[in-house]
């Protein structure tokens, strides 16, 4: 997090000399600059603070999947969202949330998936791209000539509106798509990929493999189809990208919600609920947390780091220092 407070400051300053690629996420660095926050103690209590909303405001707007919502908890983009703090992760999956269930009302407003997109462009425009391609395979057919205008429109203004942010603050790094272009970039990720394929599933799906496996049997085609093409997109665009089990994790959050749709609605598993939580969260205690990210990993990354168990402890005790002597 203190790089990110860092890039803040040099903004600030009008001094940009970063050029991680991650300044086109700009998210959480607009929020601390309309704040005007400069300690590091702050920033981290700004990323906690949002983090713990937008996991509140996924579990509640999830709430659509009826007695089935609570089966996206056992999916990998939690261990995502809580490995990876101070990353946008967590917006975008809220985001995401937002998309599907309005998606999947009777009456979607197409403004507001725009708008949706728009937040979700802005937020990440690569993840931004990628989900929007498995948005339009799963779409009925009457929804996909407004859903892919919404789309198409979204993602033209907010990448002009990433394009306009990045050149007001002289950014002259190489963005996500020169990145990828990079020498050896494209062939050691997907070299990854290939060795670790059956991690990289399991980290992404977690513990609703079960649902997939469980609804293949029943489902027709078109839908097993549309399914496995989503799959198949979310690993094309995860074999380009470095942190592997990351991005799978994110992309593949559209297919999971869509699936557990399809199965809240097939009648052949109403009497079911019980026995598939009891398979999800069996397979989530006996397997374990298997994430690929340069390695195989099965704890965070970020573990050098202050954890937020640390964190709070440490400015307690410094508020209250003075009355506790």
């Amino acid at each position: 997090m203190d790089n990110e407070l860092s890039i803040v400051g040099q903004i600030k300053n009008s001094d940009l000399v970063s050029q991680n690629f991650f300044i086109e996420s700009p998210t959480f660095t607009l929020i601390a600059l309309g704040l005007g926050i400069e300690s590091l103690d702050v920033y981290k209590l700004l990323i906690y603070a949002i983090t713990l909303t937008c996991l509140l405001l996924i579990v509640l707007n999830v709430q659509y999947l009826g007695s089935y919502s609570t089966l996206f908890i056992f999916s990998g983009w939690l261990i995502t969202c809580s490995w990876f703090l101070g990353y946008v992760d967590v917006l975008t999956v809220l985001i995401m949330v937002l998309i599907s269930k309005n998606i999947n009302t009777n009456n979607p407003s197409f403004i507001k998936i725009s708008l949706y997109f728009l937040f979700l462009s802005l937020n990440h425009n690569a993840i931004s791209f990628a989900v929007s391609i498995i948005y339009l395979i799963l779409a009925n057919k009457n929804m996909l000539i407004k859903l892919c205008s919404s789309i198409v429109a979204s993602q033209l203004l907010g990448n002009l509106l990433i394009q306009y942010y990045l050149n007001l603050i002289n950014f002259s790094g190489r963005g996500r798509l020169r990145f990828v272009f990079n020498d050896n970039i494209i062939e050691k990720a997907s070299g990854f990929l290939g060795e670790n394929i059956f991690v990289v599933l399991w980290s992404g799906f977690f513990g609703t493999t079960i649902i997939l496996i469980l609804i293949s049997n029943v489902l027709p085609w078109k839908e097993i189809k549309k399914i496995l093409i989503s799959i198949l997109i979310s690993l094309l665009f995860t074999s380009i990208a470095l942190d592997t089990s990351r991005i799978f994790g994110l992309l593949i959050v559209p297919i999971i919600l869509y699936t557990l749709d399809l199965y809240k609605n097939n009648i052949e598993f109403k009497n079911k609920l019980s026995i598939t939580y009891t398979l999800s969260a069996t397979l989530v205690i006996f397997i374990g947390v298997y994430y690929f990210h340069g390695f195989v990993r099965t704890s965070s990354p970020m573990y050098e780091l202050e954890s937020f168990y640390d964190y709070i402890p440490r400015i307690v005790n410094s508020v209250m220092s003075n009355i506790w002597k």
